[in-house]
């Protein structure tokens, strides 16, 4: 069974919504990408090309009983400053529901660790698949999340030694038996933004923890507002944070 139960945040409903609000331009910005993982499972992602092939393309990852609409807004701002952005529904979530042959495949109904352990694979075969199709080097294909997203392109990051740089906005010691202590590790020197909020007891403590393994400049703590998870940190001056941390670490 699975150890640590991973928060289900309502205010991602929200900002869902609002980003519903702004579909027009949506439309206009996102290309629907879908590509199958080597274990057959139909995938569903958004994706926006960098401005110039210089820049970094981000894989963001979304929590829990949510989906990839969840960093719609965020993306926008992201794709405003010239970075490519893709972002899909986890294995089991939103329009991720279904293998080639058949099977419907639900988190809900999850009872053992192996379908959430497959999940940085799906990050990886994602990677492959913008590499093949948009001819983007996978050493500018940089990876994030937030909560159990974050989890997961820390585990993949940690074992690609050619990912560029990281973002992890609330992210546990464990989630759904994903644990963050030793990939946090291997991740090594590379450039690293980590935040959770004061009042988000165990993501807090957690982002404390890994924070006390990483001395070096490359490595960016900041704290999100109130008691915020996840992409629900994006609020006012934190936003602002995360894109020019973003932006910078291309120079």
């Amino acid at each position: 069974m699975l150890s640590r139960k991973i928060p289900f945040i309502p205010g991602v409903l929200l900002l869902a919504a609002i980003s519903t609000s702004g579909a027009s331009q949506g439309v206009h910005f996102w290309k629907k990408v879908a590509w199958t993982t080597p274990d057959g499972i139909q995938m569903a992602g958004l994706y926006h090309s960098s401005r110039l092939p210089t820049h970094y393309t981000w894989i963001l990852l979304h929590g829990l009983g949510s989906g990839k609409e969840e960093w719609d807004s965020f993306a926008q701002q992201l794709g405003i400053q010239g970075e490519g952005v893709f972002i899909y529904d986890l294995r089991g979530h939103g329009s991720s529901t279904q293998s080639t042959s058949g099977q419907k495949v639900s988190y809900r109904n999850w009872q053992t660790a192996e379908p959430w352990a497959a999940m940085p694979g799906d990050l990886g075969s994602a990677v492959s698949m913008l590499h093949s199709r948009y001819q983007i080097p996978v050493k500018r294909i940089a990876v994030g999340g937030a909560s159990l997203g974050a989890n997961v392109a820390l585990v993949y990051a940690s074992r690609q030694p050619r990912v560029p740089a990281l973002v992890l906005l609330s992210p546990g010691l464990e989630y759904a038996g994903i644990a963050s202590e030793a990939p946090f590790k291997a991740f090594a020197q590379r450039p690293v933004f980590m935040a959770a909020s004061p009042g988000d007891a165990y993501a807090f403590s957690s982002v404390r923890q890994l924070a006390g393994w990483r001395t070096d400049a490359a490595c960016r703590v900041a704290e999100g507002p109130g008691g915020a998870h996840g992409v629900n940190m994006f609020q006012g001056s934190f936003t602002q944070q995360v894109l020019e941390w973003m932006k910078n670490i291309e120079k």
